[in-house]
């Protein structure tokens, strides 16, 4: 698997449907591409903020049941522009790229609200400054700005999040999410969560290990982080490695708790625990419906013998995700299964 498509899986998988969660509210659901954040002194040695920023803003929007666009097509809409990751966008080329998403829909989320934003770093001291932009109806919400020390850097992008989704019309009781461990005061060390974007940004899966593996290092339990990590070494085949660090894992990585639980039940039905991954995909299911859980269920029914739930189950898993790399496999081996002539 090549290691974009693992940081779609392992970063954006959630952002594919939020349908369920979404229904349940008279909010509405709008689907936002988040951009990097424009450096106001462009330096290397915190690059990795331009994302951080565009990251943790996606994370709180899809704890309040909102789509964004997978960093993935971001950088794949990015590239048919010619447009290198951390070329400077300016609004211009910004709406240029959300009308490239909403004209060309194939495979991908249409955004009806595009982020925009800025950040300022001097002697320590950190302002940002986004919007919404409606390309819907051709509007802007105000700007939103926060500012203070970068130590609170994850403060400000929480209390920062919050105000953009309440500029476009979200209410108090949908912003619940507590990413980032933004909550923890000094608790949490901030180099940890630099090493934790470097690991979802860098290209290399095998830099992506390391930098998540020094995440956990800095900060032991770091949720978002050792889930992250758990899912590479799965997906590179370390399934032993994989449960020995989530064995260690601090709680639920939000907004990733319904991923969390489907990993966590692959790896029960991998070493034959039938009960334990169902009961994992049965909390994944209560914190979200995804293609991974109904992969899992595909699975766990194959086990049971039950060729026939094990076929409903991957046809939901592609109706939410089409690219899922496990289904046509799995398919293909519960087709074996089926009488001759079914």
């Amino acid at each position: 698997m090549s290691p974009r498509r693992l940081q779609r899986g392992a970063i954006w998988l959630v952002v594919c449907l939020l349908a369920a969660t979404a229904g349940t509210t008279a909010e509405p659901a709008h689907t936002y591409l988040i951009l990097p954040f424009e450096d106001s002194a462009p330096d290397g040695s915190r690059d990795w903020l331009q994302e951080a920023m565009a990251l943790s803003l996606a994370d709180y929007f899809l704890g309040a049941s909102q789509r964004v666009v997978p960093r993935e097509d971001r950088l794949s809409a990015m590239e048919e522009l010619e447009l290198p990751p951390g070329a400077p966008l300016t609004l211009a080329t910004s709406l240029r790229l959300g009308r490239r998403f909403r004209s060309e829909t194939e495979g991908r989320l249409v955004p009806d609200r595009l982020v925009v934003g800025k950040f300022t770093l001097d002697k320590g001291q950190l302002a940002m400054v986004a919007r919404v932009l409606r390309l819907d109806a051709n509007g802007a919400a105000p700007w939103r700005e926060e500012s203070g020390s970068l130590k609170d850097l994850l403060k400000l992008q929480k209390s920062l999040a919050h105000a953009l989704l309440r500029s476009d019309g979200m209410t108090a009781s949908k912003l619940a999410s507590h990413a980032d461990n933004a909550d923890s005061g000094g608790a949490f060390p901030l180099v940890a969560y630099e090493s934790y974007i470097r690991g979802l940004i860098d290209p290399s899966a095998a830099k992506q290990v390391s930098y998540l593996r020094k995440a956990t290092e800095q900060s032991p339990g770091y949720p978002k982080a050792t889930f992250q990590l758990a899912r590479i070494l799965v997906h590179s085949g370390k399934r032993g490695e994989a449960e020995g660090v989530l064995k260690g894992i601090a709680g639920e990585p939000d907004p990733y708790a319904a991923e969390y639980h489907s990993l966590k039940g692959t790896l029960d039905l991998d070493a034959g625990r039938l009960s334990e991954a169902e009961a994992q995909a049965r909390l994944s299911i209560a914190a979200r419906d995804t293609a991974e859980v109904h992969v899992l269920l595909a699975r766990i029914a194959r086990a049971q013998a039950d060729p026939s739930r094990a076929l409903q189950e991957l046809n939901r898993a592609e109706a939410l995700d089409p690219d899922n790399p496990d289904i046509a496999p799995i398919r293909r081996q519960i087709q074996k299964d089926l009488p001759p002539g079914s």
